[in-house]
């Protein structure tokens, strides 16, 4: 017992966020320099806040994507409103980004964002690659 070390498991206290595939990294990329800070800046505040109904800019959504657990982050950047919407990983703490999208007036662009984002939620359930998301400082 002399060389013997206790390990104790230590369970992160922020958020983890993962990508579905490499979609959200292609969406981000199109985002300006202003408006990728803005997504950073909402990823480091949120991945600190314990429940996620005190995230930023988080709304539950209805109907079929509110079946599937998917939620959207809302936040204004380039002139629009852009969305993000996501699922909950089944390890606590953890998110998953599944399409990201822009809104105005209930109109979603690209139009069949929800039904990509309800079709990506069962394919994350079946085990899609997921990449997890770096979050960037605004430096």
């Amino acid at each position: 017992m002399q060389n013997h070390k206790e390990v104790i498991a230590f369970q992160s206290s922020e958020w983890r966020f993962f990508d579905y595939e490499d979609e959200i990294e292609d969406w981000y990329r199109e985002l300006s320099e202003e408006g990728q800070d803005i997504f950073n800046a909402l990823l480091k505040t949120n991945s600190k806040v314990s429940l996620p109904i005190h995230w930023n800019g988080c709304k539950m959504l209805q109907g079929e994507c509110k079946k599937e657990g998917i939620w959207e982050w809302r936040f204004l950047a380039d002139g629009r409103q852009q969305r993000l919407l996501g699922v909950f990983g089944e390890s606590r703490k953890i998110a998953i980004f599944l399409i990201g999208c822009s809104h105005k007036q209930n109109i979603y662009k690209p139009s069949e964002c929800l039904s990509t984002a309800i079709m990506r939620a069962k394919k994350v359930k079946q085990g899609a690659k997921l990449n997890e998301r770096e979050i960037r400082s605004n430096l």
